[in-house]
């Protein structure tokens, strides 16, 4: 609520382990929240020591106590001298999304995974049932065959919004079906954000702006790179 910020945390090792973070990382969480540092940073995810904005951040690591990124790093450390911030505070919140959602709930948003020579069948499948947003998980830069990208040209036609993701931020850049090709279809490509993360934000955007999602998607990722 306002300017205070939201910690959410876990544990890499089970509560057994002789060396177990979970008790650590709780206690760096409830320092974060009752910090005047955490204030304006908005939802964070601490772990380690530290603690990382809930945009673009990812897992790079299975096992490692050190298991987290994000590409415009981390927001706070926290440490025996308390918490202190590395980055300034940089709330990126969509206004009136909270309010959009109480009253329609999250609408549902089908994830189609590419692969290399697909031919377009699992896009054609949720259009075919009625999809409301699509997020498509790209290859690579953010590439797709031929026929996937044929198939986002047609939801995009018939009103269903497309973002593009993929395990890295994304651009769209190459032709014969692939990035370049699906922004001219008119998918919008996340840059930074993960798959999952991309699903909450057209899923957000299109409880609040049903007929044009898209625009609330490109308004919040440019403010984003803005920020970042």
């Amino acid at each position: 609520v306002g300017d205070q910020a939201l910690a959410v945390t876990g544990a890499q090792r089970p509560h057994d382990h002789p060396d177990r973070d979970g008790p650590r990382n709780l206690l760096d969480a409830l320092r974060v929240v009752s910090s005047s540092e955490a204030r304006g940073h908005g939802s964070l995810l601490v772990f380690d020591g530290q603690a990382w904005p809930a945009t673009g951040v990812r897992k790079v690591h299975t096992s490692d106590l050190r298991a987290f990124e994000a590409p415009s790093g981390p927001r706070l450390r926290v440490g025996a001298c308390g918490v202190q911030a590395v980055a300034p505070a940089r709330r990126r919140g969509i206004p009136g999304a909270l309010q959009a959602v109480r009253e329609r709930g999250l609408v549902p948003v089908d994830v189609v995974a590419a692969v290399p020579g697909g031919d377009g069948t699992a896009l054609a499948a949720v259009l075919e049932r009625g999809s409301r947003g699509i997020v498509l998980q790209g290859l690579g830069i953010g590439n797709v065959a031929p026929a996937d990208t044929e198939q986002v040209r047609r939801a995009v036609s018939h009103g269903v919004p497309v973002l593009v993701t993929s395990r890295v931020r994304v651009r769209p850049m190459y032709g014969g079906g692939g990035g370049a090709d699906l922004h001219r279809a008119g998918a919008v490509f996340a840059r930074s954000q993960t798959t999952w993360q991309a699903r909450i934000l057209l899923s957000v955007a299109l409880a609040l702006r049903a007929q044009a999602p898209t625009d609330v998607v490109g308004s919040w990722l440019a403010r984003l790179d803005l920020d970042a």
